[in-house]
């Protein structure tokens, strides 16, 4: 081994230098420098990394002409040697036609001079012109402002979908009625006007019309509707006395069609016995009616007692 050889291989054993690397590509090592630039490059992971890294370097100066004419020739005649090292040129080849009409001509660069990546980035994609820096600087400003209108929308929408809940206060409980029917009184009985509890400021007051109803009976009571549109029909259905529990009332049609139904009903005055079933005024129309009263408390829903009435 000569002195140069030993002197290459001693410089090197730690790490290769770009020049060295440089030299490697366009084939001026001397045999013995080449046999051991192979050594290392075949047992070295990081060498063969750099060399690739080389590769593409070499390809984009030869394809800005950034290299000497010695240089283009040692190119030509060395490094194109391989398919993947020619499809390299291509690509360099076509990012500079690529990017030819919107950036401006760098000077050349020095004689054997290279230039850094960030450098070549620069140059390729033209930041280093003004117009290139404002157009960045605008479209990042765009994006900004893009992420804060999603942030307030999403809040926006959050709030719509899901508003503050609204507390409502339950109803004040029914007072006792004054008048009491004993059971089995049959003729019809009067219905009374009851003006409901208060409704919100700016509502007219709902209308509760009471009748009081009783099993059988030869004569069907018969009610007039209010005309209100929240306005409410109570049924008093009259029970025997001393039942206590929940019941449940189903209003039919004389052909049997439910139109209203109320679960958990409780008695209102146990001693004479008798369930108020509340219906929508608005539900009702001209003609006979059946309320259907059985227990829900027991889990029979054994029927309890049925009532007819007639709406005038």
């Amino acid at each position: 081994m000569d002195d140069d050889t030993r002197q290459f291989k001693e410089s090197n054993s730690q790490e290769f230098s770009d020049d060295a690397i440089r030299r490697f590509l366009f084939g001026r090592l001397s045999a013995a420098e080449q046999a051991t630039f192979e050594e290392y490059l075949f047992t070295g992971e990081s060498l063969e990394a750099r060399v690739r890294l080389a590769e593409f370097d070499l390809a984009d100066d030869y394809a800005l002409e950034r290299l000497s004419a010695a240089d283009r020739k040692a190119f030509e005649k060395k490094f194109l040697l391989s398919a993947e090292r020619t499809r390299q040129l291509k690509v360099s080849t076509a990012l500079r036609d690529r990017f030819a009409s919107t950036t401006t001509v760098a000077a050349p660069a020095p004689k054997g001079a290279t230039a850094s990546i960030s450098e070549r980035l620069r140059f390729l994609f033209g930041l280093n012109q003004r117009a290139w820096r404002l157009a960045f600087g605008v479209a990042a400003l765009a994006v900004l402002v893009a992420a804060a209108w999603l942030v307030l929308r999403e809040s926006h929408l959050r709030q719509t979908i899901n508003p503050p809940p609204i507390v409502k206060s339950s109803p004040s409980p029914s007072s006792k009625r004054e008048t009491q029917h004993p059971p089995g009184i049959t003729s019809p009985p009067e219905h009374h006007t009851t003006p409901s509890p208060m409704p919100p400021h700016g509502t007219a007051l709902p209308v509760i019309v009471s009748i009081d109803l009783f099993p059988g009976g030869d004569k069907l009571p018969q009610i007039n509707l209010p005309k209100g549109e929240h306005d409410i029909v109570r049924l008093q259905l009259a029970i025997k006395p001393n039942q206590t529990g929940s019941f449940r009332a189903q209003l039919l049609t004389a052909d049997d069609q439910s139109i209203f139904n109320s679960q958990s009903l409780q008695t209102t005055e146990t001693d004479a016995g008798k369930v108020d079933f509340d219906v929508p005024a608005a539900l009702l129309k001209i003609g006979d009616y059946r309320v259907s009263l059985s227990r829900a408390d027991d889990g029979s829903k054994r029927s309890v007692a049925s009532y007819y009435f007639r709406v005038r």
